[in-house]
């Protein structure tokens, strides 16, 4: 005769649990490392992305250094909205850590947390937008600084001779330098804040290409030659 049979339950190991939970604490702690760092990027390429497409330059088509995001990413992050939503954050956060929450509530933080990094990079992204027309209108308004990039072209041109007149009558505003090329544009002589001739130079002084630029100045727009 057989024996009665015996079912042995065999008890999950401790060290698997606690392994498990030092990858999930290893990941949050990367994942919250890692997040600042790509905020602070997506506000500075939101930025420069959107300024360039005042003036019909591609960002993806250009080289950019990480250096030079980064310090841009401070013009949308310096905005009002974003600092009042930052501030509002920090406050929600803090009341979360220092309150007993039931279970529901921990488990639907992370979703309202996700959530809210959302609602953040379209703030961000709506402050770019308004930093970039700003900026782009003091260069058609003749505001920023008057940059004169120094040819090296020996050849004469049309290009080159358009390009010297501007600079001879301070025409020309900068639109922005980067690491392989500079933009900068020569307001027309009589409509300056409507129609301009964007110049692209390369490093080594050489013009890549020109585009006209055109815009619809706003009512009672004051602009200066």
């Amino acid at each position: 005769m057989n024996g009665p049979k015996y079912r042995v339950k065999v008890a999950p190991s401790k060290t698997v649990g606690r392994s498990v939970n030092s990858v999930r604490t290893a990941l949050y702690e990367a994942v919250a490392a890692a997040l600042p760092i790509a905020i602070v990027y997506f506000a500075g390429w939101a930025y420069l992305a959107k300024y360039l497409a005042e003036f019909g330059i591609d960002a993806t088509q250009v080289t950019i250094a990480l250096s030079t995001v980064l310090v841009y990413a401070f013009v949308p992050l310096n905005s009002g909205g974003v600092i009042v939503f930052i501030l509002t954050a920090l406050a929600v956060a803090g009341y979360m850590m220092t309150t007993i929450l039931p279970k529901t509530a921990k488990r639907l933080s992370a979703i309202f947390a996700i959530f809210a990094i959302g609602l953040f990079l379209l703030v961000i992204d709506d402050a770019a937008a308004r930093a970039a027309s700003s900026m782009a209108m003091h260069v058609w308004k003749g505001e920023k600084s008057i940059s004169v990039p120094v040819l090296t072209m020996a050849e004469s041109s049309k290009e080159t001779a358009v390009f010297k007149t501007c600079s001879e009558e301070r025409r020309l505003r900068q639109i922005i330098g980067l690491t392989d090329e500079m933009y900068v544009l020569c307001r027309d002589r009589y409509l300056p804040c409507a129609y301009g001739l964007m110049f692209a130079i390369s490093k080594d002084g050489k013009i890549i290409y020109t585009a006209e630029r055109r815009r619809q100045p706003e009512k009672n727009e004051i602009c200066s030659r």
